[in-house]
């Protein structure tokens, strides 16, 4: 299973939010590229990044600062937030991106993440972010009508491998992930799974390796780790390495 610590841009800077809210924010780093290479030298080998402007604006606004994270750090860059065309979609691919997270363009774009998953199988990932098991659009702001299992179904047939999950109740709230919601989309589809959202201690870590699925493919961690609550290095131990942490 792969460790995803997270990087959050806004205004440039490293940020957290609670539960998806621009009302929520805290500051943790000015300097999202020294972040970037603080996580590469703990081990990380994926690095989850999402603009958050982009996520409310509906069109990337923080490329600069991400293209430069990939020619300064070797961990894979997987990118959310505000990509919403093919074009940008090329863009970044052509610019280094290992993986591109669409959320807002599966509900109301098909056709672009049809065509998105044909063209690039092992760098397209849905993001599947939840409220109240239906499918959160726009920056979270706005529900869709589409649960989980719909979306999932709809882009496994269309070539998706990669889902990101994240209950967004529990996100930035530390409070453990929603396992038991998690463990019914394991069942539900062969394809990868990534969890966000909620993971507070390295305990949290452990339970998710009790699951067994291989399709669980990796978790995402935040605010636990901004808060020192969890490490890269113990979390790759225990996920990675599976040893006791």
């Amino acid at each position: 299973m792969i460790f995803y610590p997270a990087i959050d841009i806004k205004d440039g800077k490293c940020i957290r939010l609670t539960q998806g809210s621009l009302k929520k924010e805290k500051i943790y780093n000015s300097n999202p590229i020294k972040q970037a290479k603080e996580f590469e030298k703990d081990g990380a080998k994926w690095i989850h990044v999402v603009d958050i402007e982009g996520a409310f604006e509906g069109k990337p606004k923080n490329e600069k600062t991400v293209v430069d994270i990939t020619k300064n750090t070797k961990s894979k860059i997987q990118l959310g937030g505000g990509i919403r065309s093919l074009e940008t979609i090329d863009l970044l691919i052509s610019k280094g991106i290992s993986r591109i997270v669409l959320g807002t363009v599966a509900i109301t774009q098909p056709e672009t993440v049809k065509k998105a998953c044909r063209l690039y199988p092992e760098k397209i990932a849905i993001g599947i972010d939840s409220n109240n098991n239906k499918v959160a659009i726009e920056g979270w702001v706005k529900s869709s009508k589409f649960s989980e299992f719909e979306i999932i179904k709809k882009y496994e047939d269309l070539g998706a491998k990669y889902f990101i999950y994240t209950d967004i109740s529990r996100d930035g709230l530390l409070v453990g992930q929603n396992l038991e919601r998690l463990e019914e989309i394991l069942n539900f589809t062969r394809a990868n799974i990534i969890v966000s959202g909620g993971v507070s201690c390295l305990d949290d870590l452990h339970k998710l390796n009790q699951i067994k699925k291989k399709n669980l493919n990796g978790v995402i961690c935040g605010k636990a780790l901004y808060e020192k609550r969890v490490s890269v290095q113990n979390a790759i131990g225990i996920l990675e390495k599976n040893i006791e942490c």
